[in-house]
Protein backbone atom coordinates (compact mmCIF):
# COMPACT_ATOMS: atom_id res chain seq x y z
CA UNK A 1 0.00 0.00 0.00
CA UNK A 2 1.13 3.35 -0.76
CA UNK A 3 2.45 5.82 2.11
CA UNK A 4 3.13 8.80 0.58
CA UNK A 5 0.12 10.01 -1.64
CA UNK A 6 -0.18 13.17 -3.31
CA UNK A 7 -3.44 14.86 -3.75
CA UNK A 8 -4.13 17.21 -7.21
CA UNK A 9 -7.01 19.47 -6.34
CA UNK A 10 -8.00 22.72 -4.40
CA UNK A 11 -5.43 23.68 -1.73
CA UNK A 12 -7.99 23.18 1.55
CA UNK A 13 -5.96 25.00 4.12
CA UNK A 14 -5.23 27.71 1.83
CA UNK A 15 -9.10 28.11 0.71
CA UNK A 16 -10.06 28.15 5.35
CA UNK A 17 -7.74 31.38 5.40
CA UNK A 18 -9.73 33.15 2.47
CA UNK A 19 -12.59 35.04 2.56
CA UNK A 20 -15.56 35.91 0.07
CA UNK A 21 -14.68 36.47 -3.19
CA UNK A 22 -11.01 35.44 -2.48
CA UNK A 23 -12.25 32.27 -1.22
CA UNK A 24 -14.40 31.36 -3.88
CA UNK A 25 -11.35 31.75 -6.45
CA UNK A 26 -9.18 29.37 -3.88
CA UNK A 27 -12.13 27.02 -4.01
CA UNK A 28 -11.92 26.92 -7.98
CA UNK A 29 -15.04 29.28 -8.55
CA UNK A 30 -17.38 26.61 -6.90
CA UNK A 31 -17.03 25.76 -2.94
CA UNK A 32 -18.79 22.33 -4.20
CA UNK A 33 -14.81 21.19 -4.82
CA UNK A 34 -14.58 21.22 -1.13
CA UNK A 35 -16.39 17.98 -1.33
CA UNK A 36 -15.10 15.41 -3.14
CA UNK A 37 -11.53 17.30 -2.53
CA UNK A 38 -12.06 16.86 1.39
CA UNK A 39 -13.77 13.32 0.67
CA UNK A 40 -10.17 11.56 -0.66
CA UNK A 41 -8.24 13.56 2.32
CA UNK A 42 -10.52 11.53 4.70
CA UNK A 43 -10.91 8.20 2.74
CA UNK A 44 -7.17 7.62 2.10
CA UNK A 45 -4.20 7.28 4.54
CA UNK A 46 -1.28 9.83 3.90
CA UNK A 47 -2.48 11.89 1.55
CA UNK A 48 -0.91 15.54 1.50
CA UNK A 49 -1.65 18.45 -0.94
CA UNK A 50 0.51 18.36 -3.89
CA UNK A 51 -1.88 20.89 -6.35
CA UNK A 52 -2.40 21.05 -10.00
CA UNK A 53 1.24 22.79 -10.70
CA UNK A 54 4.44 21.55 -9.33
CA UNK A 55 7.61 19.93 -9.75
CA UNK A 56 7.62 16.30 -11.39
CA UNK A 57 11.46 15.88 -9.84
CA UNK A 58 10.50 17.11 -6.57
CA UNK A 59 6.66 15.27 -6.35
CA UNK A 60 8.69 11.81 -7.08
CA UNK A 61 11.02 12.24 -3.96
CA UNK A 62 7.91 13.41 -1.92
CA UNK A 63 5.64 10.74 -3.10
CA UNK A 64 4.60 7.27 -3.86
CA UNK A 65 1.57 7.66 -5.53
CA UNK A 66 -0.58 10.47 -7.16
CA UNK A 67 -4.39 10.47 -6.65
CA UNK A 68 -6.99 13.11 -8.31
CA UNK A 69 -10.27 13.91 -6.85
CA UNK A 70 -11.44 15.21 -10.43
CA UNK A 71 -15.32 16.75 -10.93
CA UNK A 72 -16.30 17.28 -14.80
CA UNK A 73 -13.04 17.63 -16.38
CA UNK A 74 -14.01 16.21 -19.69
CA UNK A 75 -15.43 19.29 -21.71
CA UNK A 76 -14.56 20.91 -24.89
CA UNK A 77 -12.98 24.41 -23.11
CA UNK A 78 -10.69 23.13 -21.17
CA UNK A 79 -7.29 21.24 -21.99
CA UNK A 80 -5.81 19.62 -19.73
CA UNK A 81 -1.61 19.72 -21.35
CA UNK A 82 0.06 20.55 -18.70
CA UNK A 83 -0.79 18.61 -15.77
CA UNK A 84 -1.01 15.67 -17.83
CA UNK A 85 3.16 16.39 -19.14
CA UNK A 86 3.66 17.34 -14.90
CA UNK A 87 1.88 13.78 -14.20
CA UNK A 88 3.38 12.26 -17.20
CA UNK A 89 7.38 13.16 -16.15
CA UNK A 90 6.55 12.39 -12.36
CA UNK A 91 6.84 8.76 -13.75
CA UNK A 92 4.43 7.72 -10.66
CA UNK A 93 1.25 5.54 -10.16
CA UNK A 94 -1.78 8.10 -10.59
CA UNK A 95 -5.08 7.56 -10.36
CA UNK A 96 -8.42 9.49 -10.55
CA UNK A 97 -11.86 9.58 -9.00
CA UNK A 98 -15.34 11.09 -10.23
CA UNK A 99 -14.48 12.16 -13.24
CA UNK A 100 -17.03 13.73 -15.29
CA UNK A 101 -17.83 14.70 -19.15
CA UNK A 102 -19.65 17.31 -19.73
CA UNK A 103 -21.09 17.04 -23.27
CA UNK A 104 -23.89 17.37 -25.07
CA UNK A 105 -23.64 13.78 -26.86
CA UNK A 106 -21.28 11.52 -27.40
CA UNK A 107 -20.55 12.63 -30.53
CA UNK A 108 -18.43 15.81 -29.39
CA UNK A 109 -15.83 12.88 -28.23
CA UNK A 110 -14.07 13.79 -31.66
CA UNK A 111 -13.79 17.62 -30.26
CA UNK A 112 -12.10 16.61 -26.78
CA UNK A 113 -8.62 18.87 -26.64
CA UNK A 114 -6.03 17.15 -27.10
CA UNK A 115 -4.62 17.64 -23.57
CA UNK A 116 -7.49 15.98 -22.10
CA UNK A 117 -6.77 12.89 -24.19
CA UNK A 118 -3.28 12.82 -23.06
CA UNK A 119 -4.20 13.03 -19.14
CA UNK A 120 -7.09 10.09 -19.66
CA UNK A 121 -4.10 7.96 -21.06
CA UNK A 122 -1.48 9.25 -18.78
CA UNK A 123 -4.13 8.32 -15.78
CA UNK A 124 -4.49 5.33 -17.06
CA UNK A 125 -1.26 3.56 -17.92
CA UNK A 126 -0.11 4.68 -14.30
CA UNK A 127 -3.25 2.99 -12.41
CA UNK A 128 -5.28 -0.43 -11.97
CA UNK A 129 -8.25 1.49 -12.92
CA UNK A 130 -9.55 5.27 -12.35
CA UNK A 131 -13.00 5.71 -11.38
CA UNK A 132 -16.05 8.18 -13.15
CA UNK A 133 -19.17 9.57 -12.24
CA UNK A 134 -21.50 7.52 -14.22
CA UNK A 135 -21.98 5.55 -17.28
CA UNK A 136 -22.30 8.12 -20.08
CA UNK A 137 -18.79 9.22 -18.58
CA UNK A 138 -17.07 5.94 -19.10
CA UNK A 139 -18.57 5.89 -22.58
CA UNK A 140 -16.88 8.93 -23.03
CA UNK A 141 -13.82 7.59 -22.09
CA UNK A 142 -14.11 3.88 -23.69
CA UNK A 143 -14.32 5.91 -26.96
CA UNK A 144 -11.47 7.51 -26.62
CA UNK A 145 -9.61 3.89 -25.81
CA UNK A 146 -9.12 4.02 -22.14
CA UNK A 147 -10.69 0.86 -20.82
CA UNK A 148 -9.44 0.82 -17.24
CA UNK A 149 -12.55 2.92 -15.84
CA UNK A 150 -14.90 1.75 -12.95
CA UNK A 151 -18.24 3.94 -12.52
CA UNK A 152 -18.55 4.61 -8.80
CA UNK A 153 -20.14 8.36 -8.59
CA UNK A 154 -18.53 10.50 -6.34
CA UNK A 155 -16.53 10.29 -3.31
CA UNK A 156 -18.19 13.36 -1.29
CA UNK A 157 -20.96 10.75 -0.52
CA UNK A 158 -18.98 9.03 1.81
CA UNK A 159 -17.25 11.71 3.47
CA UNK A 160 -17.97 10.03 6.81
CA UNK A 161 -16.50 6.45 5.45
CA UNK A 162 -20.42 5.42 5.71
CA UNK A 163 -23.92 5.69 4.33
CA UNK A 164 -25.56 8.91 5.07
CA UNK A 165 -28.00 8.61 7.49
CA UNK A 166 -31.12 10.40 6.62
CA UNK A 167 -33.88 11.79 8.75
CA UNK A 168 -37.23 11.09 8.52
CA UNK A 169 -39.63 13.74 7.34
CA UNK A 170 -41.93 15.11 9.82
CA UNK A 171 -44.93 16.34 7.68
CA UNK A 172 -47.07 16.35 11.30
CA UNK A 173 -46.78 20.17 11.03
CA UNK A 174 -45.74 20.40 7.66
CA UNK A 175 -42.13 21.41 6.29
CA UNK A 176 -41.04 24.89 7.65
CA UNK A 177 -37.77 25.11 7.09
CA UNK A 178 -36.07 24.95 3.74
CA UNK A 179 -32.85 25.13 2.51
CA UNK A 180 -32.50 26.62 -1.29
CA UNK A 181 -29.16 25.90 -3.63
CA UNK A 182 -29.70 27.14 -7.17
CA UNK A 183 -27.02 27.59 -9.72
CA UNK A 184 -25.41 30.85 -11.29
CA UNK A 185 -21.94 32.16 -11.63
CA UNK A 186 -22.65 36.19 -13.05
CA UNK A 187 -25.85 38.20 -12.99
CA UNK A 188 -27.12 37.71 -16.61
CA UNK A 189 -28.71 40.58 -17.97
CA UNK A 190 -31.63 38.98 -20.10
CA UNK A 191 -32.78 35.63 -20.08
CA UNK A 192 -31.37 33.63 -22.73
CA UNK A 193 -33.48 30.37 -22.15
CA UNK A 194 -35.72 28.05 -20.54
CA UNK A 195 -33.79 26.44 -17.83
CA UNK A 196 -32.07 29.82 -16.87
CA UNK A 197 -35.43 31.14 -16.01
CA UNK A 198 -36.59 28.31 -13.82
CA UNK A 199 -32.71 29.17 -11.85
CA UNK A 200 -34.16 32.47 -11.77
CA UNK A 201 -37.41 31.64 -10.09
CA UNK A 202 -35.22 29.45 -7.83
CA UNK A 203 -33.55 32.29 -6.37
CA UNK A 204 -36.98 34.48 -6.57
CA UNK A 205 -38.57 32.05 -4.34
CA UNK A 206 -35.69 31.21 -1.90
CA UNK A 207 -35.52 34.84 -1.16
CA UNK A 208 -39.04 35.16 -0.65
CA UNK A 209 -39.78 31.58 1.58
CA UNK A 210 -36.43 29.81 1.96
CA UNK A 211 -34.69 29.55 5.19
CA UNK A 212 -31.72 29.26 3.63
CA UNK A 213 -29.82 30.39 0.32
CA UNK A 214 -26.86 28.15 -0.07
CA UNK A 215 -24.44 29.98 -2.57
CA UNK A 216 -21.54 28.00 -4.25
CA UNK A 217 -20.25 30.28 -7.11
CA UNK A 218 -22.24 33.66 -6.79
CA UNK A 219 -19.61 35.82 -6.47
CA UNK A 220 -21.98 39.06 -6.10
CA UNK A 221 -24.14 37.82 -2.99
CA UNK A 222 -20.72 35.79 -1.77
CA UNK A 223 -19.15 39.37 -1.58
CA UNK A 224 -22.35 40.01 0.22
CA UNK A 225 -21.64 38.15 2.87
CA UNK A 226 -18.32 38.60 3.47
CA UNK A 227 -19.20 42.48 4.02
CA UNK A 228 -17.39 43.63 0.88
CA UNK A 229 -19.96 45.73 -0.06
CA UNK A 230 -19.84 45.53 -3.90
CA UNK A 231 -20.84 48.42 -5.81
CA UNK A 232 -21.61 46.88 -9.15
CA UNK A 233 -24.06 45.11 -10.22
CA UNK A 234 -26.68 46.33 -7.62
CA UNK A 235 -29.19 47.10 -10.22
CA UNK A 236 -29.09 44.24 -11.69
CA UNK A 237 -29.20 42.10 -8.62
CA UNK A 238 -32.60 43.06 -7.39
CA UNK A 239 -34.09 42.67 -11.06
CA UNK A 240 -32.68 39.70 -10.92
CA UNK A 241 -34.45 38.52 -7.58
CA UNK A 242 -37.42 40.91 -8.18
CA UNK A 243 -36.82 42.92 -4.75
CA UNK A 244 -37.46 46.77 -5.55
CA UNK A 245 -34.24 47.82 -3.78
CA UNK A 246 -31.00 46.94 -3.01
CA UNK A 247 -30.95 47.81 1.05
CA UNK A 248 -34.14 44.91 0.91
CA UNK A 249 -32.08 42.69 -1.19
CA UNK A 250 -28.79 43.03 1.12
CA UNK A 251 -30.80 42.41 4.20
CA UNK A 252 -32.45 38.99 2.91
CA UNK A 253 -28.91 37.56 1.53
CA UNK A 254 -27.72 38.51 4.83
CA UNK A 255 -30.42 36.71 6.64
CA UNK A 256 -30.23 33.75 4.93
CA UNK A 257 -27.20 33.41 2.76
CA UNK A 258 -24.87 31.43 3.19
CA UNK A 259 -21.55 30.07 1.77
CA UNK A 260 -18.49 28.24 3.03
CA UNK A 261 -15.41 27.51 3.16
CA UNK A 262 -14.95 24.60 5.54
CA UNK A 263 -17.05 21.48 4.95
CA UNK A 264 -18.26 21.01 8.35
CA UNK A 265 -19.38 24.26 8.89
CA UNK A 266 -21.27 23.67 5.80
CA UNK A 267 -22.79 20.12 7.27
CA UNK A 268 -23.99 21.64 10.53
CA UNK A 269 -25.63 24.66 8.43
CA UNK A 270 -27.79 22.12 6.89
CA UNK A 271 -28.89 20.11 9.47
CA UNK A 272 -30.78 23.28 10.44
CA UNK A 273 -33.00 22.56 7.47
CA UNK A 274 -35.79 20.24 7.00
CA UNK A 275 -35.32 19.52 3.02
CA UNK A 276 -32.75 20.18 0.95
CA UNK A 277 -34.16 21.36 -2.67
CA UNK A 278 -31.51 22.64 -5.75
CA UNK A 279 -30.15 22.63 -8.73
CA UNK A 280 -26.29 21.61 -6.99
CA UNK A 281 -25.10 18.25 -6.61
CA UNK A 282 -22.88 18.67 -4.37
CA UNK A 283 -25.07 21.04 -2.54
CA UNK A 284 -27.37 18.08 -2.29
CA UNK A 285 -24.86 15.41 -0.81
CA UNK A 286 -23.60 18.04 1.68
CA UNK A 287 -26.97 17.63 2.91
CA UNK A 288 -27.11 14.24 3.14
CA UNK A 289 -24.19 14.46 5.23
CA UNK A 290 -26.20 15.99 7.75
CA UNK A 291 -28.94 13.86 7.44
CA UNK A 292 -31.33 16.30 5.66
CA UNK A 293 -33.07 14.38 3.09
CA UNK A 294 -32.29 16.21 -0.69
CA UNK A 295 -33.94 16.69 -3.47
CA UNK A 296 -31.92 17.41 -6.63
CA UNK A 297 -33.00 19.36 -9.63
CA UNK A 298 -30.86 17.83 -12.59
CA UNK A 299 -30.27 21.01 -14.92
CA UNK A 300 -27.68 19.74 -16.69
CA UNK A 301 -26.65 16.15 -18.30
CA UNK A 302 -23.49 15.98 -16.04
CA UNK A 303 -25.85 16.59 -12.81
CA UNK A 304 -28.19 14.31 -14.48
CA UNK A 305 -25.89 11.34 -14.66
CA UNK A 306 -24.39 11.51 -11.47
CA UNK A 307 -27.93 11.95 -9.57
CA UNK A 308 -28.90 8.80 -11.91
CA UNK A 309 -25.89 6.50 -10.57
CA UNK A 310 -26.00 7.52 -7.20
CA UNK A 311 -29.87 7.07 -7.04
CA UNK A 312 -30.21 10.82 -5.75
CA UNK A 313 -34.23 12.02 -5.71
CA UNK A 314 -34.13 14.44 -8.47
CA UNK A 315 -36.44 15.69 -11.21
CA UNK A 316 -35.09 17.09 -14.53
CA UNK A 317 -35.56 20.66 -14.77
CA UNK A 318 -37.67 20.71 -17.82
CA UNK A 319 -40.12 19.02 -15.55
CA UNK A 320 -39.54 20.67 -12.76
CA UNK A 321 -42.17 23.38 -12.01
CA UNK A 322 -41.44 26.55 -9.26
CA UNK A 323 -45.27 25.63 -8.18
CA UNK A 324 -44.15 22.76 -7.09
CA UNK A 325 -42.55 24.31 -4.07
CA UNK A 326 -45.82 25.62 -3.01
CA UNK A 327 -46.97 22.34 -1.84
CA UNK A 328 -43.57 21.75 -0.68
CA UNK A 329 -44.56 18.70 1.88
CA UNK A 330 -46.97 17.26 -1.41
CA UNK A 331 -43.44 17.42 -3.60
CA UNK A 332 -41.46 15.93 -0.97
CA UNK A 333 -43.80 12.80 -0.50
CA UNK A 334 -42.58 12.69 -4.66
CA UNK A 335 -39.57 11.03 -3.67
CA UNK A 336 -38.01 8.04 -2.56
CA UNK A 337 -34.65 8.47 -0.43
CA UNK A 338 -34.67 4.54 0.58
CA UNK A 339 -33.53 3.86 -2.76
CA UNK A 340 -30.79 6.27 -2.39
CA UNK A 341 -29.62 4.76 0.88
CA UNK A 342 -29.29 0.83 -0.83
CA UNK A 343 -27.11 2.50 -3.52
CA UNK A 344 -25.11 4.09 -1.26
CA UNK A 345 -24.81 0.76 0.12
CA UNK A 346 -23.13 -0.66 -3.00
CA UNK A 347 -21.25 2.95 -4.20
CA UNK A 348 -19.46 2.49 -0.92
CA UNK A 349 -18.15 -1.08 -1.24
CA UNK A 350 -17.22 -0.34 -4.68
CA UNK A 351 -15.04 2.72 -3.53
CA UNK A 352 -13.50 0.94 -0.90
CA UNK A 353 -12.69 -2.08 -3.50
CA UNK A 354 -11.27 0.58 -6.02
CA UNK A 355 -8.90 1.94 -3.54
CA UNK A 356 -7.67 -1.09 -2.67
CA UNK A 357 -7.42 -2.28 -5.94
CA UNK A 358 -5.17 0.79 -6.68
CA UNK A 359 -2.81 0.36 -3.66
CA UNK A 360 -4.52 3.28 -1.28
CA UNK A 361 -5.03 2.45 2.15
CA UNK A 362 -8.36 3.67 3.30
CA UNK A 363 -10.11 3.99 6.25
CA UNK A 364 -13.40 2.99 5.18
CA UNK A 365 -14.47 0.31 7.20
CA UNK A 366 -17.35 -1.88 6.19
Amino acid sequence: MYKRVGVVGINLEGLARSHGTDALKASGNNFGNMLFTNAVYKQIRGCKYLGFSFDPVVARESFDSIIIPAANWINLSQDWQKLADVLDATQLPCSAIGLGAQLSSIKEVKSIPKGTKKLLKVVSERCHSFGVRGEFTAEVVRKLGVNNVEVLGCPSAFYYGAVANIREVDYSEGISNVGIGPTRYVLPGVSSGRSIDKQRQLYQFAIREASSIYYQSEAFEISILAREEPEQGRDLACAYYGVNNFSNLRKEILLKGKYHKDLEHWISDSKKDDVYIGTRIHGAIAATLGGTPAMLIAHDKRTAELAEQMCMPSISIEDFEISMLYDIDGFVKTFDFVKFQRRSALNLKRILKFYTSNGFESTISL
